[in-house]
């Protein structure tokens, strides 16, 4: 089986991967659909195509709500641009991560805490719904790390007006192939629940 996949950036790729791993059958391939470089738009663009794959391959796509109003809304303005109906075919995973891929990550209380090196009493467990933006939260939570590499990594430099620090992907990209629990930061995550259940039922 090969489980085709498109993304918005790299490191949602890395979680994708991680989750087809961690969910599908032993030797299950998978293949990304266009690059992550494209963003939301390249996936609305082209969830015609998607929904066309689907009818004959497994087809995950993963996209951040971001500050929209709910996961239930942007799915029905996007398949209603898109022209499709529902019910999407049964291989056709369209996962709304609420409300950035990073709260994924961070629903994993106590990975996420061992990595970054902060208490796990500065994490909440109810990611999605205390944060709106949890890029920023993570970040937030590297300043206060007790690892000079942390900080260094994941946040802006002095006077930079970037976001995060320049090797912010590539560290949480290890995190996630090394220490992230998807099953553990399932229970703390809804729309992660969502996407594991909707993946393991490629088994059956």
């Amino acid at each position: 089986m090969t489980v085709f996949y498109c993304i918005e950036d790299e490191l949602s790729r890395v979680v994708a991967e991680r989750l087809i791993r961690e969910c599908c059958p032993i030797g299950t391939n998978m293949q990304e659909l266009g690059k992550a470089h494209g963003g939301f738009g390249y996936i609305r663009k082209n969830l015609q195509k998607f929904h066309s794959l689907a009818q004959r391959s497994p087809v995950l796509i993963i996209t951040d709500l971001d500050r929209g109003v709910c996961a239930p809304s942007l799915r029905n303005s996007w398949l209603q641009a898109a022209n499709i109906l529902e019910p999407l075919p049964e291989n056709m995973l369209f996962c709304i991560a609420q409300t950035e891929i990073e709260s994924w990550l961070l629903a994993d209380t106590k990975g996420i805490s061992t990595f970054l090196k902060v208490s796990p009493g500065r994490l909440t467990a109810n990611i999605e719904t205390s944060t709106v933006d949890s890029k920023e939260y993570l970040v937030r939570l590297a300043m206060g790390s007790s690892n000079a590499d942390i900080r260094r990594d994941l946040t802006p430099a002095p006077k930079s007006t970037a976001p995060t620090g320049l090797s912010y992907n590539f560290r949480l990209s290890q995190f996630v192939c090394n220490d992230w629990n998807p099953r553990e930061a399932a229970a703390n995550s809804f729309s992660l629940r969502r996407a594991i259940t909707k993946l393991s039922s490629l088994n059956r």
